[in-house]
């Protein structure tokens, strides 16, 4: 397997596991039942700061996701990985986990910091696949 899958693979269960925190949270605010049923009518979700900013981050993992994913499948399919690209990717990883908890904890800098490398980390691995056309 292409370590850029790998680390792919990691980082989908990564983002798929931050629902865990504010779905305990809103299982024991309203109960099992009703989070499978519509909102009650006037039903503020996160009602705490942290499960709000939980949420935030999980979607927030999405959407970078959708940065990241098309990515590593085009440096894995290409079969232009490299030790560069492996790195990132795990790089990526790394500043993504660093970024949930950062998240939640109200830390402004240490989440600001790993979302841009996470970023640029997605960033590098695209400009190496661009370079192997020119």
């Amino acid at each position: 397997m292409a370590p850029e899958i790998y680390w792919l693979v990691l980082t989908v269960i990564l983002s798929t596991l931050q629902v865990v925190p504010y779905a305990i949270y809103r299982i024991g605010k309203i109960g099992l039942l009703q989070v499978f049923l519509n909102p009650l009518p006037g039903d503020s979700p996160f009602d705490k700061a942290w499960a709000h900013r939980a949420y935030r981050a999980h979607m927030n993992s999405f959407e970078n996701l959708a940065l990241f994913a098309p990515i590593a499948l085009a440096v894995a399919f290409t079969d232009s990985g490299n030790a560069a690209t492996a790195m990132w990717a795990q790089i990526y990883f790394w500043a993504r986990l660093l970024h949930w908890p950062m998240t939640i904890t109200k830390a402004p800098f240490l989440r600001t910091l790993s979302y841009f490398l996470g970023l640029y980390a997605t960033m590098a691995m695209a400009w190496h696949l661009l370079s192997q056309t020119l």
